[in-house]
């Protein structure tokens, strides 16, 4: 069997041993949390849609044979949706897989030479390289196969899926950073000495909530070496990385603590010691270019040649070959279209197909006699088409329609923004290769951070109801030298975001005089003042009685909520809660919006309390009673929240409200460092006492007798899970609780209790609702 990438032998009874996992989860002799920590390192993700999954499939630097196209085809048919898709880290996803249907389809992709392994959790991931590399004219040399190699060198290891967070590297063939080395947590430049074959080496980069440019950490490094590097600083990670904060767990931030210098101290010592051991030689190849007979006389041209080879042709290197782009809109390819364009590339060009960062898909080395009939074959499949670059290459993750980590409907709004700048007739191919990037939350899957006009999902509260918005940025850019972030805090309902792409393109567009512009001289000239006006004129939001639309998300047919994010746990929604709020507290402050900043940051964390404020008076109100009068915040702060309590009673409460800026935003930075030095486990430490001496632990009870009970029946997520915790926090260590919930708590509330260290006797359904069994840890 033909195959780029060899699995390791780890990898022969991955099938076998998912089963017996996935067997020991449905009988209960596991918790969902202990299958979770199994399946998601082997690239197993549980989707929004209760009881489905997504399987994450790697493929290094991208390449992908025929016979490996008709495999996922197969699997996606036969357990899944029926959809591929590829992602912005050039893997391919099966999505919709129910569990007992996840062992099959792992035994299935291995026939391919395919494996999910290390597609998720702490763990090394997929390994990407630049779909050009062989075949650019600016590259130092090829170094595909020693993105291969070095997969193969470090799949195996068990350390590789023990790490304290995700631990990303890139490959790219010049300074142009196609495959993104500069934000990697490690990344290698190919360069030249001479004849010696090696890389620049950066460190430390990466993106998500706090994305981070890599530094500069080896001018150079000889090729045959670069499993040394990985290695290393593997080590390094895994030695000092912070384990107990998932938040400030990234390499990124261990560069922040101790700096480049630190750090370099710390790979020395790892990198002497495995010098003194040595490591085996990577087993580096060249990945093959199949020859194949193109003498033979090129097809007659069909219709839309000519603007198809305008836009997704591009010359290689190697006389008389072309590299060709084969879009897909957001990634996605239906399970038939994948298996009949396998069979094409099979005909056509190398004999194998790259997957980008773009979410797109590419051909090499198709010789200028074949590209009328490739151009053929791939229009009878509806992949020729000729789009301009910027809604080609429109990036977008999954977001909140499968991630249970997003906020909103990437996927909604990057199709509102196509059809908007569609809609109108713009010269869209004359904006060039600008990019739009959108995030459905800010961890950064879209890859916003580095797009010269980026978005991401967030939460905020308006006329007390929550509501789907975007934060906008600019200037993102990846080249060697010149990497940085996209910049900008603005934020824009959703329902708004479409309109205001518009506006800025043909400002931009205006600004070229019928040429390409510049952007980065565009932003420094007036991008920059542009941004925040188009923000201030798109900031505003009606009320739910004037337009319902501001209050759903793009594609959606509920109302925006922020159900169903976080893996199963209550837990994780009052955080959502509270930060939704904050971040609204404090952009009211630098906006003059007084009142409101006050209101919103009052409220903020009364769901810790387990109450949930009905109007601004009640949020008031509330917070006198739980954080004042409970001695959580200092009395300094007591006259403000009068204020805004007189103002409240007032037909204009904004108006009435005479608190001074500078007061406002002391309370809201005082409520943000109280949530700051919240544990989690919702705990404050008050004001004015010390904290508490530990509650005498009880002997284990022989018997779960429940000490006390409480029915927190028709009591929402998260307030249940709030209402439940406050309860074990007053019960001795050892007490049994007993918890009656309606359905949807008897899912998670269990999961969050655990997650705080308490155990989960049973969970059992009584007539029409459930019990939950706890004792205090």
């Amino acid at each position: 069997m033909q195959t780029i990438f060899q699995l390791p032998d780890i990898c022969k009874d991955d099938a076998a041993t998912f089963q017996a996992e996935v067997d020991r989860f449905k009988s209960g002799e596991t918790s969902g949390p202990e299958f979770r920590s199994f399946r998601v390192p082997m690239g197993v993700y549980e989707q929004r849609e209760p009881d489905t999954f997504m399987l994450r499939v790697r493929f290094p630097a991208g390449s992908v044979l025929p016979h490996q196209m008709q495999k996922l085809a197969d699997v996606s048919r036969k357990y899944g949706n029926g959809v591929l898709h590829v992602t912005s880290r050039q893997d391919i996803q099966v999505h919709q897989v129910l569990v007992d249907d996840i062992a099959p389809a792992i035994g299935d992709l291995y026939e391919a030479g395919l494996s999910t392994r290390g597609g998720g959790g702490n763990t090394v991931r997929n390994i990407s390289g630049c779909y050009d590399a062989g075949v650019c004219a600016d590259e130092a040399f090829d170094p595909t196969g020693h993105a291969v190699a070095l997969s193969e060198f470090l799949l195996p290891d068990p350390l590789s899926y023990q790490l304290p967070r995700k631990y990303k590297i890139a490959f790219s063939a010049c300074s142009r950073d196609c495959a993104a080395a500069t934000v990697n947590d490690v990344g290698f430049i190919a360069r030249r000495r001479g004849e010696e074959l090696g890389f620049a080496v950066y460190v430390g980069g990466g993106m998500g909530a706090r994305s981070r440019v890599a530094d500069p950490f080896e001018p150079f490094v000889p090729a045959a070496d670069v499993h040394y590097v990985a290695e290393a600083v593997k080590r390094v990670f895994d030695k000092h990385g912070n384990r107990k904060n998932r938040h400030r767990a990234r390499l990124r931030f261990l560069l922040d603590k101790i700096g480049v210098e630190g750090f370099r101290k710390l790979y020395d010592a790892e990198l002497a010691e495995l010098r003194k051991k040595g490591l085996p030689k990577l087993d580096v190849r060249d990945v093959p270019v199949r020859q194949r007979d193109v003498t033979r006389p090129a097809a007659e041209p069909g219709d839309g040649f000519g603007q198809w080879r305008e836009r997704n042709v591009t010359t290689q290197r190697q006389a008389g070959y072309h590299l060709v782009q084969i879009p897909l809109r957001l990634g996605d390819i239906p399970a038939d279209t994948l298996e009949k364009l396998a069979d094409a590339i099979d005909r056509y060009g190398e004999g194998m197909v790259r997957t980008t960062q773009q979410q797109n898909l590419v051909i090499r080395w198709v010789h200028e006699n074949e590209l009328a009939a490739l151009h053929a074959a791939l229009a009878d499949l509806g992949l020729a088409v000729a789009e301009a670059p910027i809604l080609r290459d429109l990036v977008a993750c999954t977001g909140a329609s499968t991630c249970k980590l997003g906020m909103c409907l990437a996927r909604g709004l990057a199709d509102a923004v196509r059809n908007r700048l569609e809609k109108d007739g713009r010269d869209l191919h004359g904006l060039g290769g600008l990019t739009i990037h959108i995030s459905g939350c800010p961890n950064s899957c879209g890859r916003h951070p580095v797009a010269d006009i980026g978005f991401f999902g967030a939460a905020r509260r308006v006329h007390g109801r929550l509501v789907p918005h975007y934060v906008f940025q600019l200037g993102g850019k990846v080249a060697e030298g010149e990497t940085r972030l996209a910049q900008g805090e603005q934020t824009v309902p959703a329902h708004n975001v479409p309109a205001l792409v518009a506006d800025f393109l043909d400002a931009y567009r205006e600004s070229t005089n019928g040429s390409t512009a510049d952007f980065d001289r565009f932003l420094d000239a007036k991008g920059r003042r542009l941004q925040e006006e188009l923000a201030a004129k798109y900031r505003d939001v009606p009320d739910f009685s004037e337009d319902k639309n501001f209050y759903y998300d793009f594609g959606a047919d509920e109302m925006f909520s922020l159900a169903g994010r976080g893996p199963g746990e209550c837990g994780a929604g009052v955080f959502d809660l509270i930060e939704v709020d904050l971040a609204g507290a404090h952009e009211a402050v630098d906006q003059g919006r007084l009142f409101e900043a006050t209101v919103l940051a009052s409220r903020a964390l009364l769901v810790t309390r387990g109450q949930q404020a009905h109007g601004e008076s009640q949020a008031l109100e509330l917070f006198v009673e739980h954080f004042l009068d409970g001695k959580l915040v200092d009395e300094s702060q007591r006259p403000l929240i009068e204020l805004a309590v007189k103002a409240g009673k007032a037909s204009k409460p904004a108006e009435a409200y005479t608190a001074k800026p500078a007061d406002v935003s002391n309370f809201v930075t005082t409520i943000q460092s109280l949530y700051d030095g919240m544990d989690a486990s919702l705990r404050f430490q008050t004001v004015a006492d010390e904290p508490a001496a530990a509650a005498p632990a009880k002997p284990e009870q022989p018997t779960a007798t429940p000490d006390k009970e409480v029915d927190f029946r028709g009591v929402v997520c998260p307030l249940n899970y709030v209402k439940t915790k406050m309860v074990l926090d007053q019960l001795p260590e050892g007490n049994v609780l007993s918890v009656l919930l309606d359905e949807a708590g008897s899912r998670n509330v269990p999961e969050s209790v655990a997650k705080d260290g308490h155990d989960v006797l049973s969970v059992a359904q009584t007539s029409d609702h459930w019990q939950v069994v706890i004792r205090k840890g």
